[in-house]
């Protein structure tokens, strides 16, 4: 598991801004069970990708319903 973590390590550190990079990390260590470094590469992210806050909060005012009975996916804006 080190091995992991050292490698996003290095690739972070030749681009920290790296999104993928940075969710490898935190999910390695949380694996580790590093939570507190876990939660500042979070953080780091977070505030690196804030502008995808944005993405997420309009998605939320999309409502997706699934009829059991029909087995149909119906996508309805809101």
């Amino acid at each position: 598991m080190e091995d992991r973590i050292d490698y996003f390590e290095r690739m972070l550190a030749d681009n920290p801004d790296n999104p993928t990079g940075l969710l490898a990390l935190a999910n390695e260590y949380g694996k580790a069970g590093r939570h507190e470094d876990e939660a500042v590469v979070l953080e780091r992210y977070v505030v690196t990708y804030e502008r995808e806050r944005t993405v997420r909060q309009h998605t939320s005012q999309i409502r997706f319903t699934a009829p059991l009975t029909e087995g149909a996916l119906e996508v309805e804006s809101v």
